[in-house]
Parts: structure tokens; C-alpha cells; sequence
């Protein structure tokens, strides 16, 4: 009989002390949250984040395949016009013509833009296939993505607002 009320509670010390070590994680990692949330607030208010209304103007094409838009390939360009509106919370506009929501994620140590369009007036809420573009560079002016589907047209956008 003894044996088994030491056996319970030691039983019952290590569910509490797991408890507790439990209790302590989620207090350290509500600060680090907190940070993240801010850093990234701060970096989209200051510009340098995807935000914003973005005027295309220049298609490239990556003639030799190292997937970097070089400067032969800028100056062999063309002009194009097109235009994205990233909101903050995730929603954007496409042209006129187009509304829809965006993600920007990390994959392969690269960030990847999503953008889901639909049209203005009588499309179903589901999400069509995303059009998928790697951010190669952005600053507080200008974005450089380059479409995923084969890898060879550069979009470089400035930010116009």
C-alpha cells in the first residue's frame, strides 16, 4: 500500500513540474511574439515592407538563366504598365480590373509573393491559382520579382504611393 501512494505521488510532482515548465514557456514566448509583431509593423510603416501602391516599369528577360537581373537584361527591357495595391492586411488590387488578397513567404531561403486575384463584380470567394513571383530585391522604392513559371521574366515595379 505504501508503495503505490509513493508511486502517485511522485506521479502528481512530475505532472506538476510539468505543468510549470509549461507555464514558463508560454510567458518567454509571449515577449518574443510581441517583438516579431512590432518589427514587422515597423518595417511596413517605414516603407521598406511590400505595402503600398507599386507602378510597373520594366519587363525584363533573364537571357542568360542565373535568375538576377543584370544590367544588360535592364537596359534591354521593355516598358509595361501595370499596377498592384498591397494592403497591410493582406488584401491588394490588380490593375482596375482586380481585387484579391496576397501572402509573401519564405521558401528556399528566398521570399516568394502570392497573389490571388478575382475580378471586381461576380467571382466566387474561392482562390483561383495564385499568380507566384520571387521578391529578388525591394527597398523603399523599387521591387524586382521575378515570375516562378520558368524563371525568366523580371517585373520591376516602383513604388508610387
Amino acid at each position: 500500500m505504501n508503495h503505490h501512494l509513493v508511486i502517485l505521488c511522485v506521479c502528481v510532482l512530475l505532472v506538476s513540474c510539468n505543468n510549470s515548465q509549461s507555464n514558463q514557456t508560454n510567458v518567454a514566448d509571449t515577449p518574443k511574439q510581441a517583438e516579431v509583431a512590432s518589427n514587422t509593423e515597423a518595417t511596413q510603416s517605414s516603407g521598406d515592407g511590400i505595402a503600398g501602391y507599386w507602378k510597373l516599369i520594366l519587363e525584363a528577360y533573364d537571357d542568360n538563366g542565373n535568375k538576377i537581373l543584370d544590367d544588360a537584361e535592364r537596359k534591354k527591357g521593355i516598358k509595361n504598365k501595370y499596377t498592384f495595391r498591397f494592403n497591410a492586411d493582406g488584401s491588394c488590387r490588380i490593375q482596375e480590373n482586380f481585387t484579391g488578397r496576397y501572402e509573401v513567404k519564405t521558401e528556399g531561403g528566398s521570399k516568394v509573393l502570392y497573389v490571388y486575384r478575382k475580378r471586381v463584380v461576380g467571382e466566387e470567394d474561392q482562390d483561383p491559382v495564385p499568380d507566384v513571383y520571387r521578391i529578388t530585391s525591394i527597398s523603399k522604392n523599387e521591387m524586382v520579382l521575378l515570375e516562378k513559371i520558368g524563371d525568366l521574366t523580371f517585373w520591376v515595379f516602383e513604388r508610387a504611393g
